[in-house]
């Protein structure tokens, strides 16, 4: 993703090729089951991990999977464009932390739930969406939407919902919110 300031998502309308589209939505999925292996073996252990231990695992093991700066982007809107490279990195950073911060508040509690794959939808050539759920003993399932695209560095989580409210919504809120109480500094341009 460019650093320089918004983009939207590649939004490309010609269809791939059936064959290459089942290649690339397999390729999604893997990285998926392969992140959700990583979390369950971790979450798994006889002993449970502390604070500091989840934070560790989630920060080296996790985070590559997502792309924190098209969070940013995304959650700042038209206002990147007009911040300067240390805010944008900052903003970056402080999404990650929530982010990651949220995820391992709400795995302390993860022990032994099945999770179930949907099948994986195609939106472009050059995005996916894919969705689990998590069975919770005596409730209904939880639904996680996971939305990637393709990157120069292969797949990358761009977006998570859980029972349909998004990440990145939440943060553009968030940070407007935020702007609106505080005076906002001048943007070098």
């Amino acid at each position: 993703m460019p650093r320089s300031g918004y983009a939207p998502m590649p939004n490309h309308r010609a269809p791939a090729p059936v064959q290459r589209q089942n290649a690339d939505l397999e390729e999604a999925a893997g990285i998926l089951k392969a992140g959700l292996t990583k979390l369950t073996g971790f979450f798994g252990q006889p002993q449970r991990p502390g604070k500091d231990q989840i934070a560790a695992f989630l920060d080296k093991e996790i985070a590559p999977y997502f792309d924190f700066s098209y969070m940013a982007q995304w959650a700042a809107g038209p206002m990147y464009r007009r911040m300067g490279e240390q805010q944008q990195k900052a903003m970056e950073t402080d999404i990650k932390t929530r982010f990651l911060t949220t995820m391992a508040q709400k795995l302390t509690s993860f022990n032994n739930q099945s999770v179930s794959y949907l099948p994986p939808r195609q939106s472009s050539a050059k995005q996916v969406e894919l969705s689990i759920t998590i069975g919770n003993r005596g409730s209904y399932p939880a639904r996680l939407d996971f939305r990637l695209y393709k990157s120069a560095n292969g797949w990358k989580v761009y977006d998570v919902s859980a029972n349909g409210s998004s990440a990145l919504m939440y943060y553009r809120q968030y940070y407007r919110q935020q702007m609106r109480q505080a005076p906002m500094p001048r943007f070098p341009r």
